[in-house]
């Protein structure tokens, strides 16, 4: 943790204009000189641009929670709520955006949406790779096209000192990622839910199969996950810490009786999904850490560095206690 925080104190900026971008659909999309409104066309690209130029972002395709609003500036957590992408043209068009872009995953049917947006709409609009070893790239990419090219270079190489810092490991871990606030999903091996532990070589478990045949996440019984017997359990709902306390079928499971077991911080939002965006380097920090209170310094410089907000030290003590383990 000392070696990312170094780094984020030896950032340095950099950069040049550009009148367009080569996105994740091919296509080299020219966009105006001078982008003044950006259009996220879905969460993950909402949190990435609200990161880099909250200046010209028109708005939320899903506004944060209250809960997850006092973590950010209050000029960011009141922006609108915008229509969907692709959606109600006319609602679209409304806002004028200079640009629209979307960020994630890369498949025929994103690719689709992409194009059909911009033939529909006349408007720019990019696709962007949500591959988070692909972040520093995008990060410059898109500061050049937003004239942010200093941010978007800070950015970047916070984004490349965590990745190089805590990548890459041999796989020595076995996790079960579970969703939903009765555990009844599981993240599926090689889908974006999936992809920060194995950015570290974790092996991801679920009880069948890959994910284009499922998803995300699949359905999963508390039978089939005990038979998996990982050694780290990782709840995406808080929900969950009742539910286990509650089930002396949950308690019995290996990674709960040794305390490895743990809620995944959601404020103000998912450390390794929901959304997947920028949010997941402090994933990947928290698991090569120890999944423990070690990495609250550097969260605390990356809520002030990517958010735009210091965190409380009230927040901090709250994120401390919910860095716990689940007790058996």
């Amino acid at each position: 943790m000392k070696s990312l925080l170094v780094c984020l104190l030896l950032l340095l900026a950099g950069g040049a204009r550009a009148a367009g971008i080569v996105d994740a659909t091919g296509r080299t999309v020219v966009v105006p000189d001078q982008v003044m409104r950006v259009l996220p066309a879905g969460e993950p690209a909402a949190v990435l641009l609200a990161a880099l130029a909250p200046d010209l972002m028109l708005g939320w395709p899903q506004p944060p929670s209250p809960q997850a609003a006092v973590w950010l500036p209050d000029t960011v957590a009141a922006l609108p709520q915008i229509p969907p992408v692709p959606g109600d043209r006319a609602a679209i068009m409304t806002l004028h955006p200079d640009l629209i872009m979307d960020y994630g995953t890369v498949n025929d049917r994103y690719i689709a949406l992409a194009k059909g947006t911009q033939d529909a709409t006349g408007i720019a609009t990019v696709l962007l790779d949500g591959h988070l070893a692909k972040l520093p790239e995008v990060l410059r990419g898109l500061g050049r096209v937003l004239h942010r090219e200093a941010r978007a270079e800070v950015l970047a190489r916070l984004a490349e000192a965590t990745l190089a810092a805590t990548g890459g490991r041999p796989a020595a871990v076995r996790a079960v990622l579970v969703h939903g606030a009765q555990g009844a999903d599981v993240a599926v091996p090689g889908s974006g839910a999936a992809e920060v532990p194995e950015l570290l070589g974790w092996k991801v478990l679920a009880p069948t199969a890959a994910a284009d045949e499922h998803g995300a996440f699949q359905p999963a019984t508390l039978a089939e996950i005990a038979a998996l017997d990982p050694d780290v359990l990782l709840f995406a709902s808080p929900a969950m810490r009742q539910t286990v306390a509650d089930s002396p079928a949950w308690r019995a499971l290996r990674a709960v009786r040794e305390g490895h077991a743990w809620i995944v911080p959601a404020v103000p939002f998912g450390w390794l999904e929901g959304p997947p965006s920028i949010n997941r380097l402090l994933g990947l920090a928290w698991l090569s850490a120890g999944r423990d209170a070690g990495v609250l310094p550097f969260a605390t410089v990356f809520h002030a560095l990517v958010y735009g907000r210091l965190p409380t030290p009230e927040q901090l003590a709250d994120l401390r206690d919910a860095l716990r383990p689940i007790e058996p």
